[in-house]
C-alpha cells in the first residue's frame, strides 16, 4: 500500500489578517435550507409547501447528494421488520414518481426500493422547481453572522464571490454539521479508528450480467449471496439489484439471522437494476472534516475500487469486458453530528423507544463500515421513534438539523444515516423551520402537536 500522502499540517499556526469588507446581500428567505442532499432537498420541499419563502444551498452542480452516488442503488426499507410502512411523505412521492420514469422498484410488501441512482437528480429538480423553492447551486456556506444565539444570515462563497443569504430559520443538512459547529451549538465527532469508513464508487458498464449470475450460481462455495438473482434468464429493462461478495476473508453470521459480519478487501459484485450496469466500491478511514484528509481518501479509495474491479475481471466471468464510466464523488458516512436536546441511543432503537414529540420514524439495520475493511450489519425488529429534539441543536434558537448529522450515539448513527430516514427526517425538519419561520420564533417554542397535526396532513407516518 503506498504511503499515505497528504499535504503536511505546520506545528504553530500561521496566520494572516483580511482586511473587513462590505458583502452583497444576494437574497433573503423564510427558510434557508444548507445542503440540498438526501434530507436537504426534501427540506426545502417540505418548506415550501408549508408556505415559507425557501432558499436551498448545495455546493454541487445537481440535487440528491449521496442518494445520487453509485453506492446508493438501495435508499434502504420504508417499512419495518413487520411489513408496516413506516415512511412516507415526500420521500415516498420521490420514489413513486422514480418508479413511474422507470428508474425504482417498488416493493410494496416490504416496503423496499431499489433504484438507477443517477435518475434521482432530474426527480429532486422537478418537484424543487414545482415547489416554488429558490436554488443556489454551485455555492458554499463557508460563514455565519451569528447574534445573540440567532443565525442572521450565511456567508456563501461562489463564483459571483462572498455574499451573504438571510433568513429566519435555517435547517443544517450538510452531512457534516457545518452550520451548528459554525454557529457554536455544541457537536459530537469521534476520533479516526471509530469513525465509519469513507467510499469511492465506480460505475462500471459492459457487463454481462447472464455470465456473472451462472458464475455465481457455480461457485456458490465461493461467494457470500446478499441478494438473490431472480428473473436470471433476463437481462433487458429494469430487475432487482444482485448481488454478492467474492469472500476472501472471514465471513461469519452474528446472533443466527440477526446479521452477517465480513472482513479483508472483498470485492462485490452488484448488478444495479439496470444489469448491464454494476458498480465497484473501494473504502478507506479519513477525518472528513479534513480537506487533506478527503483528498487522501479521493485517490486511496478510487485505487482500491480499480483493485476490486480489476479481480473482478480476473476471477468473475461476465466481467472481462467492463469498464469505467463515472466515479461518485467521496461517499461519507460519519462526521460530526449535533448534540441535540435528545440524544438518540442504540438503546432507544433496539428497544423501539417511542416519544411525545415524534416526528418521523425509522428500522433501519445498523450498518456499520469499519476499520480494515470490515462490514457489519445488525437487523432491527419493529421501528422506533426520532423525535424533534434529535434534530434540534443546543444554544442555537433558529437552526434544526436534518439527515446523518442529527443528533445520536455513534453506533445510532449507523442506522440513522441511511437514506430513506434522511429522506423523513429532511421532511420533518423542512415543515418545523416553516412553521417557526411563520411565527417568527424559535425552535424549543415550536408547538410539537402543532407540528405533528400537519405532517400527518402531509402523509407523515408517526405511528404504526
Amino acid at each position: 500500500m503506498p504511503k499515505k500522502k497528504v499535504i503536511p499540517k505546520t506545528k504553530r499556526a500561521r496566520t494572516i489578517r483580511i482586511p473587513a469588507c462590505t458583502l452583497p446581500i444576494a437574497a433573503e428567505a423564510d427558510v434557508v435550507v444548507v445542503g440540498g442532499g438526501t434530507a436537504g432537498f426534501v427540506a426545502a420541499i417540505a418548506a415550501a409547501r408549508t408556505g415559507a419563502h425557501t432558499l436551498l444551498i448545495e455546493r454541487q452542480g445537481y440535487l440528491g447528494g449521496a442518494l445520487t452516488g453509485t453506492y446508493c442503488t438501495g435508499p434502504g426499507f420504508f417499512g419495518d421488520s413487520e411489513n408496516h410502512q413506516i415512511i412516507k411523505g415526500i420521500g415516498w412521492e420521490v420514489m413513486e414518481r422514480m418508479e413511474k420514469a422507470g428508474a425504482a422498484i417498488i416493493d410494496r410488501k416490504h416496503w423496499r426500493v431499489e433504484m438507477f441512482p443517477e435518475a434521482i437528480k432530474a426527480t429532486a429538480l422537478d418537484i424543487v422547481e414545482e415547489a416554488g423553492v429558490t436554488l443556489l447551486l454551485h455555492t458554499w456556506a463557508s460563514e455565519l453572522l451569528v447574534k445573540n444565539n440567532v443565525i442572521e444570515g450565511v456567508v456563501v462563497q461562489s463564483k459571483s464571490g462572498r455574499q451573504v443569504v438571510r433568513g429566519k430559520t435555517f435547517v443544517d443538512a450538510t452531512g457534516d454539521a457545518d452550520i451548528a459547529f459554525m454557529a457554536g451549538a455544541p457537536t459530537e465527532k469521534l476520533g479516526l479508528d471509530k469513525l465509519w469508513q469513507t467510499s469511492v464508487d465506480l460505475t462500471v458498464c459492459n457487463v454481462d450480467s447472464s455470465k456473472i449470475i451462472e458464475w455465481g450460481k457455480a461457485n456458490s462455495d465461493r461467494i457470500l449471496m446478499e441478494e438473490p438473482p431472480k428473473d436470471a434468464d433476463k437481462t433487458v429493462g429494469i430487475h432487482p439489484m444482485v448481488s454478492f461478495i467474492v469472500t476472501k476473508g472471514e465471513t461469519k453470521g452474528l446472533g443466527g439471522e440477526s446479521g452477517i459480519q465480513r472482513a479483508g478487501p472483498m470485492p462485490t459484485v452488484k448488478l444495479l437494476i439496470r444489469r448491464s450496469i454494476s458498480r465497484v466500491q473501494g473504502s478507506v478511514e479519513i477525518d472528513g472534516t479534513d480537506a487533506r484528509e478527503l483528498t487522501y481518501a479521493e485517490t486511496e479509495a478510487r485505487r482500491r475500487a480499480m483493485e476490486h474491479l480489476a479481480c473482478l475481471k480476473k476471477t468473475v466471468a461476465g466481467y472481462e469486458d467492463a469498464f469505467v464510466i463515472g466515479e461518485s464523488y467521496l461517499g461519507v458516512r460519519e462526521t460530526r453530528r449535533i448534540i441535540g436536546e435528545y440524544v438518540l441511543s442504540v438503546k432507544d432503537l433496539l428497544n423501539n423507544a417511542r416519544f411525545s414529540d415524534v416526528v418521523a420514524l425509522n428500522c433501519r439495520a445498523l450498518d456499520r463500515h469499519t476499520k480494515g475493511e470490515v462490514f457489519e450489519i445488525t437487523f432491527l425488529q419493529g421501528n422506533h421513534d426520532i423525535p424533534l429534539r434529535a434534530l434540534t441543536p443546543k444554544k442555537v434558537e433558529n437552526l434544526l438539523a436534518a439527515g446523518r448529522c442529527i443528533s445520536s450515539d455513534h453506533d445510532a448513527n449507523a442506522s440513522l444515516r441511511g437514506a430513506a430516514t434522511c429522506l423523513a427526517t429532511g421532511h420533518a425538519a423542512g415543515t418545523a423551520a416553516a412553521l417557526v419561520a411563520k411565527e417568527k420564533g424559535i425552535v424549543s417554542g415550536l408547538d410539537a402537536q402543532a407540528l405533528q397535526r400537519i405532517l400527518r396532513r402531509q402523509e407523515v407516518i408517526l405511528s404504526t
